[in-house]
C-alpha cells in the first residue's frame, strides 16, 4: 500500500500523506520557535532579576553606612 501511494498510483492518497508531512514539519518548527522565545524569556528575566537585586543590595548598604556614620 505504501508503496502504491509513493510511486504515484494512489495520487490523492500521495497528496495527503505529503500534506500531513507539511503540516508535522510546520508544527515541529512552531515548536522550536517558542522553546527558543521560551529560552530567550528566560534568559532575560533572569538578567533583569540580578539587576534588580543589585539596587535592593545597593540601597540596604546605604541605608547601613548612613546610620554608621550618622548614628
Amino acid at each position: 500500500m505504501v508503496l502504491k501511494v509513493w510511486s504515484g498510483q494512489c495520487h490523492h492518497q500521495r497528496h495527503t500523506t505529503h500534506l500531513k508531512h507539511l503540516q508535522l514539519l510546520q508544527s515541529y518548527m512552531l515548536q522550536e520557535s517558542k522553546l527558543a522565545a521560551h529560552k530567550s524569556q528566560s534568559a532575560s528575566n533572569r538578567r533583569l532579576g540580578f539587576i534588580l537585586l543589585s539596587v535592593v543590595v545597593v540601597f540596604f548598604l546605604g541605608i547601613l553606612i548612613k546610620r554608621g556614620l550618622l548614628g
